[in-house]
């Protein structure tokens, strides 16, 4: 009964202690570094974390829906606001972040085919703020 009631307490612990530690991976505001995609000093991304659920927000007309698969890797999917004049209007794209040992964060975003050709993005940001909750 003993071993029982540690491994219990045990398991509990470890069930609540891993969520905790996930849940600011990526939460707050990340300036983009790079991309293939051209530069842009001012590219910045809003992510916002909800236990396993990430809302990230872009400030040039993008925004996504993600869930984290591990402490340092999401997977999931969004869309470029319509009406712009960009190339990508209205498109949408799955998406998988991952930050790297320099607490950076990856994105690939795979861009539904335009003129039938695919389009993948990539991009390195690196973390200017936390947010407060």
């Amino acid at each position: 009964m003993k071993r029982f009631l540690a491994a219990t307490a045990l398991f509990c612990m470890a069930g609540f202690a891993a969520p905790a530690a996930a849940q600011d991976a990526f939460d707050g505001e990340w300036q983009q570094v790079a991309s293939n995609a051209g530069e842009c000093p001012s590219c910045r991304i809003t992510i916002r974390q909800t236990g396993t659920s990430l809302q990230i927000i872009a400030n040039n007309d993008w925004t996504a829906i993600a869930e984290t698969d591990g402490r340092d890797a999401a997977g999931g999917a969004g869309f470029w606001k319509r009406g712009t004049r960009k190339t990508y209007s209205g498109k949408t794209f799955d998406i998988r972040i991952r930050r790297n040992a320099d607490d950076n964060l990856l994105m690939r975003m795979k861009i539904e085919p335009i003129r039938g050709e695919n389009r993948t993005i990539n991009g390195l940001f690196k973390r200017i703020e936390r947010l407060k909750i």
